[in-house]
């Protein structure tokens, strides 16, 4: 099913784009800032380039093997057994993901603008929209990723401009924050633990082969760091990054200050629109991989079947933290946390038999 779906190169660079910014607005700016202080954009920028080796190992893996995905490489060069081992760490990794995006993301909703709907009806509608979502397909996902993407542009240049009378630049120093090893080495490791290059390694048929895999997640991924870094800085010269980290939705918290006249306030209703939207795709295409993943390790034809379990499984994972402060510790430790073992330690792993298999002659595995 995957094969039959190809995406253009703006189509996938849009989509794999606004998946990618689904962190910026929910608590991981504020996560930044605690570590880094106001130097937190810079380790935006480490994070960048961390993330753009990551694109590079992955590409490795895939350029002599057209055709086929990071699962199919898994189960070819591992083995039976281990390969399945590994893709099921990699589909549990997605489970988790778009559980707790769910459940973030239905919290930020109810603090912003629904504070008496009960938060198992926004998770409900966040998953009916996923399954809708990776029911109809990649194409469908990105094409609409695509109409939308110029309005979260605009809502993002709208923030930007209306925050200008409130910026301080004096804010930004002392330029280093909390000192090198805080802003390079912390921070650069939590702003560099991107998913986006494990799902686009899933999701490769669609992009017309690795070459394409390379120019498509790179753009993405300059992209996305692009508006985290900006974004980063407008808050820390708005704020100062002591109010910043204090601050559990900073992007909704920027949006509340701007006031432009005594007949154009509120702004922040039109960015819990575009939120809601950036939410919806990043639980649908996570969901998607997921069952792309699920039924490559199990050889089915069609990953479909699979996304009403897939479904049923992450709403109940949603709905077991407590409150939004454990879903919000259970992120940083499953999402920003483990999330190199399955986007660098096993992508390494696989490389590295691959590597060995070439050399030693034909490949036995399995």
């Amino acid at each position: 099913m995957e094969s039959s779906s190809k995406l253009g190169l703006a189509e996938a660079v849009v989509l794999l784009t606004m998946s990618s910014m689904a962190r910026i607005f929910l608590t991981f700016p504020r996560a930044l800032v605690e570590i880094s202080g106001p130097a937190a954009w810079l380790s935006s920028i480490t994070g960048m380039a961390l993330a753009i080796l990551q694109v590079y190992l992955f590409y490795l893996i895939l350029k002599p093997n057209p055709g086929r995905n990071i699962v199919d490489m898994a189960n070819e060069k591992l083995g039976n057994i281990a390969g399945t081992a590994v893709n099921i760490i990699f589909a549990s990794f997605f489970i988790a993901e778009a559980a707790l995006f769910t459940r973030t993301f239905s919290e930020a909703l109810i603090i912003s603008a629904l504070p008496s709907t009960p938060i198992s009806v926004l998770m409900t509608g966040y998953i009916t929209m996923a399954i809708l979502g990776a029911y109809i397909g990649l194409e469908a996902l990105a094409r609409s990723a695509r109409v939308t993407y110029p309005f979260v542009l605009f809502g993002i240049a709208l923030l930007l401009l209306g925050l200008i009378p409130k910026w301080d630049f004096q804010q930004v120093f002392p330029i280093l924050g909390n000192g090198p090893v805080n802003v390079f080495i912390k921070g650069g490791h939590l702003a560099g633990a991107v998913t986006e290059i494990l799902l686009a390694a899933v999701i490769v048929k669609s992009f017309h082969g690795p070459e394409m895999f390379f120019k498509i997640t790179s753009r993405a991924l300059l992209m996305g760091f692009a508006f985290l870094t900006v974004l980063l800085f407008v808050m820390v010269i708005t704020f100062g990054w002591n109010t910043a980290q204090e601050n559990t939705l900073p992007f909704y918290r920027l949006a509340t200050l701007i006031y432009l006249g005594r007949f154009f306030q509120r702004v922040e209703s039109v960015f819990i629109i575009i939120w809601g939207f950036i939410g919806m795709i990043k639980v649908a295409l996570t969901l998607y991989a997921a069952a792309l993943t699920l039924a490559g390790t199990l050889r089915l034809p069609d990953h479909r079947p699979l996304l009403w379990p897939l479904a049923v499984i992450i709403y109940t994972c949603s709905i077991l933290p407590h409150d939004m402060p454990t879903a919000v510790r259970l992120e940083s430790v499953l999402i920003r946390g483990v999330s190199w073992l399955p986007a660098v330690a096993l992508p390494l792993i696989i490389l590295i038999v691959s590597r060995v298999r070439k050399r030693s002659g034909p490949d036995e595995s399995g």
